[in-house]
């Protein structure tokens, strides 16, 4: 089944009717090489970083190009994102290769990746990736770069990823990320992010099953997973910090996290029991902006 993402989320409708998303507001991507030539960005505010992926040609960019679309799809092209007026930062940290469209990183280029991002003015990044630690400081360079985004006041919202056993895995299980599992229509959570106890306090469920969006050379795919769950929560972030400004305020992206958390619909036990009931909540679009 393929599906608009902005239909997957109640309540965004009415949100996008009070704001499609800022300049003023900026969200960093932290995933592989995007063809910016799409017709999905013709009319976007998104650029580039430089990074050492960058100049591999070899370098599949499906995936970088969906997830970067489904943030800043523009409401006219053939992939409508969730926040197509916000300032975008494509930051490649991920080498897909054609031939298993797995990437290749490691932490360094993770925490690189980051610290770009908030160089260059980031208030949200989205990304996934990272690696299994037995405890949280085991991984100090992501973990440095973690605090840093905490200290400035930016929101890494990371796909959620483990085994649901009593150890670590960075950046999801890190006490300041907004961690993002991914559901299918029936709400029932899917195969391809899975979590641990750790993330009992900064974990939500968003829909991720067959989100159409952008392809390299301009045609759609559609695509599932919690990667994909996360961008679109990265960009509904970027509309409540959009909110935030319209109304006299600083973004505040702590209380934008806060306000996602805090309005998680709890799931039942036979929805929760994949996650063993350690994660927040299913996202809950119109009880978050009520607390902005």
């Amino acid at each position: 089944m393929s599906t608009d993402p902005r239909s997957t989320l109640a309540g965004l409708a009415a949100l996008q009717a009070e704001t499609l998303g800022s300049p003023d507001v900026c969200v960093a991507v932290l995933d592989g090489p995007v063809d910016l030539a799409h017709p999905a960005f013709r009319g976007a505010n998104v650029t580039a970083l430089e990074m050492p992926v960058s100049s591999d040609e070899a370098a599949d960019r499906t995936h970088g190009t969906h997830v970067t679309s489904l943030v800043f799809g523009q409401p006219s092209g053939p992939a409508p994102g969730i926040a197509p007026k916000a300032k975008g930062i494509v930051v490649p940290v991920h080498n897909f290769r054609p031939e298993t469209n797995a990437p290749a990183g490691n932490p360094p280029d993770l925490a690189k990746g980051i610290r770009d991002a908030i160089a260059a003015g980031a208030h949200v990044i989205t990304m996934h990736g990272g690696a299994l630690s037995p405890d949280a400081g085991m991984l100090d360079a992501l973990a440095k770069a973690l605090a840093r985004a905490a200290e400035r006041n930016v929101l890494v919202v990371v796909a959620a990823e483990g085994d649901g056993n009593e150890h670590f895995h960075v950046p999801t299980a890190a006490s300041t990320v907004l961690a993002v599992a991914a559901e299918d229509a029936e709400g029932k959570l899917l195969d391809f992010g899975m979590w641990g106890p750790t993330y009992r306090d900064s974990g939500i469920v968003a829909p991720g099953e067959g989100l159409i969006g952008a392809a390299p050379g301009g045609g759609t795919v559609a695509q599932s997973g919690a990667t994909f769950a996360a961008a679109m929560v990265a960009g509904l972030a970027a509309l409540l910090l959009s909110v935030q400004i319209t109304r006299g305020k600083q973004p505040d992206a702590r209380a934008v996290r806060s306000a996602l958390l805090q309005s998680a619909m709890p799931l039942t036990m036979s929805q929760s029991e994949r996650g063993k009931g350690v994660l927040r909540g299913r996202l809950d679009v119109a009880a978050a902006l009520k607390l902005i």
